[in-house]
């Protein structure tokens, strides 16, 4: 059995007011989080949600990564996150407080088994 691992942008997402799925962790594949940039381009400040949810479940506030977290207007925030580590089948989901104000873009190594 052979691992290789891939660097790379995972996702790149604008975020609506409704809960919405931004990645899933594809199958034979473990995907490790390293950098998520949340962006604010609205002329005010904003909130969002990111949630890690397991295979078929839902946004819940037991699986909330950042909950209402607040990013000042017109504002980019870089954060390295290692150690988020996603198993097949698990999804990342969210939302923000205002339609079309926050971009979530994150970078992260999906490790294949082969």
């Amino acid at each position: 059995m052979a691992i290789t691992n891939n660097l790379k942008k995972l996702f790149q997402f604008r975020l609506t007011n409704a809960d919405a799925l931004i990645y899933t962790c594809p199958p034979l594949t473990v995907t490790t989080l390293i950098a998520l940039y949340k962006i604010n381009t609205d002329a005010a400040d904003r909130t969002f949600r990111l949630h890690q949810v397991s295979a078929g479940g839902t946004s819940t506030v037991s699986n909330a990564l950042y909950y209402d977290e607040p990013i000042a207007t017109l504002r980019t925030h870089p954060r390295i996150d290692t150690g988020i580590v996603l198993e097949p089948g698990q999804t990342l989901r969210g939302l923000a407080s205002v339609t079309n104000t926050i971009t979530l873009t994150g970078f992260g190594i999906e490790s294949v088994t082969s």
